[in-house]
């Protein structure tokens, strides 16, 4: 195939879009179809006009485009507030926008020519919700940090922790995505530390790309009330491996049923992810460092955490070595989490590899 049997639903000036097309168009050849999802929601074209017999379709990111993620929280029941200014939106609203919006274009791909395609609407959904990840990857025996169950509220947070002995636990937007409303809490006593991506303001939450840090109660009990009014996942705060000086994780692109493109997210503070002024850790001098062995078992987890969603062709598998690289655990699985700028394996960055794997296995994804 080419890149013109490609059709991506995107906003078509994202980075991921941007990406995506300098990877499979080269100089000269033909351009990826782009779609973005505001001209299919609101009728001004159609999906039926689009997809022809062999068209593989991608769904990718809706973010990065302020119209989109408005119309998909207004869809969801809710106003977006000042998304411009960096106000948290409403993830649950956008949550339940998105799924509508994804539904909708899933039955106009219903009445469309023969086509394949790379995701399945069903493994997006239930990779943006956590709750609902963590009891699938549970369930399989995937090593997964413990978690709470359907936190309300601060109290009832320090309530359940307590109840298991836990004084420190990562808090997550059930919905979020990018970090976005993560905060890293423990306690001892009377005191409090809260490290967090959000910023409070007159009553109103602001996500900041500097770490925000609280460390008085009344300040943590404003800011998880304010959250679990979102919907929270709430797991036990399990330690990190530190490696050359600096707190790690790892991002892994699992492709085709094996674990491939892998990133190394080293940060100062227990939040890792790049955008946020982190860095990229050395692969080979970890790979080194844990040796062959072990190196195998953690790509053996990420790849038994995307077989939790059976029938899926790729995912960005999140996971954490303790200290000591003494185990693994899986902390997401992130539909959107391919976008690894200059990561090839194989000589093959992740959108060619994902369009390799789906060549070769003539039976995945077919619609």
């Amino acid at each position: 195939m080419n890149a013109a049997d490609l059709l991506l639903i995107a906003p078509p000036t994202g980075r991921r879009a941007r990406a995506l097309q300098a990877s499979l168009a080269g100089p000269g050849g033909p351009e990826v179809r782009v779609v973005p999802y505001l001209d299919l929601l609101r009728g001004q074209v159609r999906l039926e006009d689009l997809v022809r017999p062999g068209t593989v379709v991608r769904f990718d990111s809706p973010g990065e485009d302020l119209d989109t993620e408005q119309e998909l929280i207004r869809r969801g029941g809710e106003e977006a507030g000042d998304l411009a200014g960096g106000e948290l939106a409403p993830t649950h609203a956008w949550y339940a926008g998105f799924a509508g919006a994804l539904r909708e274009l899933e039955a106009q791909l219903q009445t469309c020519a023969p086509h394949r395609r790379m995701q399945r609407t069903e493994h997006l959904l239930a990779m943006f919700d956590k709750p609902a990840t963590h009891a699938r990857l549970e369930a399989a025996g995937v090593p997964v940090p413990p978690a709470l169950h359907r936190v309300s509220g601060a109290e009832d947070l320090l309530a359940q922790a307590r109840a298991r002995g836990w004084s420190r636990v990562f808090v997550k937007l059930a919905y979020g995505s990018s970090a976005s409303g993560a905060v890293a809490l423990q306690w001892s006593g009377a005191r409090v530390a809260a490290v967090t991506t959000v910023r409070m303001e007159r009553g109103r939450l602001y996500n900041s790309r500097a770490l925000v840090r609280y460390s008085t109660w009344p300040e943590v009990h404003a800011l998880i009330d304010a959250l679990a009014r979102q919907g929270l996942q709430v797991e036990r705060w399990l330690p990190k491996a530190d490696f050359g000086g600096r707190t790690i994780d790892l991002r892994v692109v699992v492709i085709g049923g094996r674990a491939q493109h892998t990133l190394v997210r080293s940060a100062r503070g227990p939040i890792t992810n790049l955008h946020l002024g982190n860095e990229r850790g050395d692969l080979p001098a970890l790979i080194s460092a844990l040796g062959a062995d072990r190196w195998g078992q953690v790509q053996q987890v990420a790849q038994q955490a995307l077989a939790a969603f059976p029938g899926a062709l790729y995912g960005g598998v999140d996971l954490l070595l303790t200290p000591g690289f003494r185990r693994a655990a899986v902390l997401e699985v992130n539909a959107f989490g391919d976008y690894h700028r200059g990561v090839l394996f194989g000589g093959l960055d992740t959108y060619q590899a994902e369009l390799q794997a789906l060549q070769e296995d003539q039976h995945a994804a077919c619609a």
